[in-house]
């Protein structure tokens, strides 16, 4: 079977042709824009600090260092019950302790995950199908004190808990 290229789908492909160049240099240009962008983000990185650490910019003000969402799956006999995700941020005492967790996060995530994981699978951490807040709080405080010290940790704020039956 030959394929028939009618006139207009030839105009059609000759006029994309010609405006290749001019998608190029924009494309182009939008890149050139946005390195320039990142460029400042990363001088602004270099003078506030990690992201992932907030407050402490006066006198007596609290430190905090944010978790990366957990996502920790319920498991009974039956099988996977549910999924739970949470969103913590941990009270550190001052910016050596933040400094000390944020360079053993990968510690600090398996400690949560450990303790917590087993506690709602358990069911030591939930009311029935619910997640108990305050047991999952004191579990999380106990957790990232064994990786910094328990004398490094004031606080740990529950910022989000979400969960999906399955």
């Amino acid at each position: 079977m030959k394929l028939r290229l009618t006139p207009l789908l030839i105009v059609c492909l000759l006029a994309l042709n010609a405006l290749q160049p001019v998608f190029a240099e924009e494309t182009a240009s939008k890149a050139e824009t946005s390195k320039d962008k990142s460029d400042a983000g990363d001088k602004e990185k270099k003078k506030g600090g990690d992201e992932d650490v907030s407050g402490g910019r006066f006198a007596g003000d609290p430190i905090y260092v944010h978790i990366p969402p957990m996502v920790l799956p319920v498991i009974s006999d039956a099988g996977v019950e549910q999924l739970v995700t949470l969103i913590l941020d941990v009270q550190v005492k001052d910016f050596d302790a933040a400094d000390n967790m944020h360079s053993n996060m990968p510690k600090v995530q398996d400690s949560l995950m450990r303790a917590l994981y087993g506690g709602l699978g358990q069911g030591t951490l939930r009311h029935g199908k619910l997640v108990d807040v305050t047991k999952v709080k004191n579990k999380a405080v106990a957790a990232v004190g064994e990786v910094i010290g328990t004398d490094h940790v004031q606080d740990v704020l529950v910022k989000s808990v979400s969960q999906r039956m399955l």
